[in-house]
């Protein structure tokens, strides 16, 4: 006898032998919920779908161009006020005034891996991905620090802690942290037993529980101080509803609120962020669904809100929410104004928002047409993000293309020089939104202006003196009294 499933064949003697062994443990988890899908599914794959190398409101008299631009100049600036003094503490007149910005208050930011920026490592970046050489590295360790101010050990910070190489985890983050960068922890929970594998041998939701507390506790612990925000969960939304997953049997969104407990007593200063993915990069209309037979974004999204939405009832200490944003489907490109409308439905929920594994992938990298739609897609995606007033990060997955296999989203080729896409990023985070300017105080010793918000070297000269202080814009937008004494 042969059951027939829409997408593959499975002898019945073989469906009887996989169902025994899982009976005690499936009797000890949650009830199945047969009404509601187990997992996203889609009906028609992107593959079939004919590529559309365009977007809605890619023109560049958009609408929404304009909105995005007020935002920006109104939640990412600040007014800046310097005050030039004499010894005497009298205003100086006519002071050359140099503003030159160093660091973005904004968290920019890319994933990095260890024997990325270890000159001796153990670790490995991937199966069959060879570690470029000292001159490629060198490349590499020059433009993360300099485009970017936050990273993340993408992959050695998801894996069991105590599995992991820590003396070199730790090396990498000292060294990320030494170049001026924050650091991002990724996934103290991924809930499904195909990223856990270690959960299999817990039969009951206590033991479970007690197993992920201990986990969570020790990994947070070893690195408080180090890591300034943390995924404690990552894509549950797959196993929100199918009823043998990890996730119901630890307990759903009670056990969110839990692990957000165990990891906040762990660290109180470290940032807290739930995570999940396809909010923003998957498709309303009918030819991408799952088996409920809604658009796939109706189910992602409402399934996600859903649990947050009880997080939040149960007031979890969490801070933010994370979408990881892999745009690798040209079949649909979200539309600008949709991505602020989806967005704007979870600002609602009160939290702080973050991109965190941001890509927008390419069938061939080899077609113009295609690379002109990745750089020109990048660009609006950042201009989106960074215009809303709820986002305090964004960080790209894979910057550089010898760090991934298939790694069509990477802003940088092997040599270092900038793709497109790349470029893009950088006109953007380099120029347009970046203040380096010069002028004179007025005749109260006063300069003002509009400043994006961050860390500053101001210089000011006069009567053959020349001062330089450092100083950071923020919102408030304090005076900044230099005194040429």
């Amino acid at each position: 006898m042969i059951i027939v499933n829409r997408f593959f064949l499975l002898p019945f003697c073989a469906l009887l032998l996989v169902a025994g062994s899982f009976c005690a443990v499936a009797a000890q988890r949650p009830p199945a919920q047969p009404d509601i899908p187990d997992e996203e599914e889609p009906a028609a794959h992107p593959a079939n779908l004919p590529l559309q190398f365009n977007y809605k409101g890619r023109e560049a008299d958009a609408p929404w161009r304009k909105e995005a631009q007020a935002r920006i100049d109104k939640v990412r600036k600040g007014d800046l006020s310097i005050i030039v003094n004499d010894a005497a503490g009298k205003p100086v007149s006519d002071a050359d005034v140099s503003v030159k910005m160093k660091r973005h208050a904004f968290a920019w930011g890319a994933a990095t891996h260890v024997p990325l920026i270890l000159e001796k490592s153990t670790l490995k970046l991937g199966t069959g991905i060879t570690v470029p050489d000292k001159a490629a590295l060198t490349k590499y360790q020059e433009i993360l620090p300099s485009l970017f101010n936050r990273s993340g050990l993408i992959t050695d910070l998801r894996d069991d802690w105590a599995s992991v190489n820590q003396s070199e985890v730790l090396r990498a983050i000292d060294w990320l942290r030494s170049h001026d960068m924050r650091v991002r922890g990724y996934a103290l929970v991924w809930p499904d037993w195909g990223h856990s594998k270690w959960a299999a041998k817990f039969k009951d939701r206590n033991s479970l529980n007690k197993e992920i507390a201990s986990r969570i506790s020790a990994k947070v612990g070893a690195l408080k101080g180090k890591i300034d925000e943390w995924d404690v969960v990552t894509e549950a939304k797959n196993n929100v509803t199918s009823p043998n997953s990890l996730f119901n049997m630890a307990g759903g969104a009670d056990a969110l609120t839990e692990w957000c407990k165990v990891a906040r007593q762990a660290d109180p200063n470290a940032k807290l962020f739930v995570t999940d993915d396809g909010v923003l990069d998957s498709s309303t209309t009918a030819t991408w669904q799952n088996r409920s037979g809604k658009p796939t974004y109706v189910w992602v999204a409402d399934t996600i809100y859903g649990y947050l939405q009880q997080m939040v009832s149960k007031q979890a200490p969490f801070d933010g929410i994370g979408f990881e944003g892999h745009f690798k489907q040209l079949a649909f490109l979200t539309p600008p104004e949709e991505l602020y409308s989806r967005l704007e439905r979870f600002a609602a929920l009160g939290k702080d928002l973050a991109i965190t594994e941001l890509e927008v992938a390419l069938p061939d990298l080899k077609d113009e047409k295609q690379t002109a739609l990745q750089a020109d897609y990048t660009r609006d995606l950042l201009t989106v993000f960074f215009s809303h007033p709820k986002i305090v990060e964004v960080s790209f997955w894979a910057i550089w293309e010898p760090e991934a296999r298939k790694n069509s989203g990477a802003l940088f080729r092997a040599d270092g020089t900038a793709k497109p896409n790349g470029q893009a990023t950088i006109d953007l985070l380099r120029k347009q939104w970046w203040t380096d300017l010069t002028g004179k105080t007025d005749n109260d010793g006063k300069f003002n202006t509009r400043a994006f918000l961050g860390k500053y070297d101001l210089t000011v000269t006069a009567g053959g003196k020349t001062k330089t202080v450092s100083a950071d814009l923020s919102p408030d937008g304090k005076p900044v009294l230099i005194k040429l004494d």
